[in-house]
């Protein structure tokens, strides 16, 4: 069987990759060391700072609320794994009061 010679690829190509085979295993290694003891029934977060995140890179606000919102469901899928029953989230920005 003969086989193609592989593409050269550049560090950038290949960093998502890599980021996200690091990101797996540490999910896995949180996970078994917080399932490992008692696990609470209710857990609250309090998102903050999606104005400042859009702020230091130029974007939009909508695009850092679709960052917002993405973590979020990344935390929730968490929570679920982990049998979480309760979850409160709150957002709130007294910029928005001001």
């Amino acid at each position: 069987m003969i086989r193609k010679p592989r593409e050269k690829t550049t560090i950038s190509e290949e960093m998502p990759t890599i980021f996200g085979n690091l990101c797996c295993m540490v999910h896995r290694c949180i996970f078994s060391v917080l399932s490992s003891g008692p696990m609470p029934n209710h857990i609250a977060f309090i998102m903050d700072g999606n104005r400042r995140y859009a702020n230091k890179r130029s974007l939009g606000r909508g695009t850092s609320h679709k960052a917002g919102f993405s973590a979020l469901i990344s935390i929730l899928r968490y929570c679920y794994e982990m049998r979480i029953k309760y979850v409160t989230i709150y957002a709130f920005s007294i910029g928005n009061f001001k």
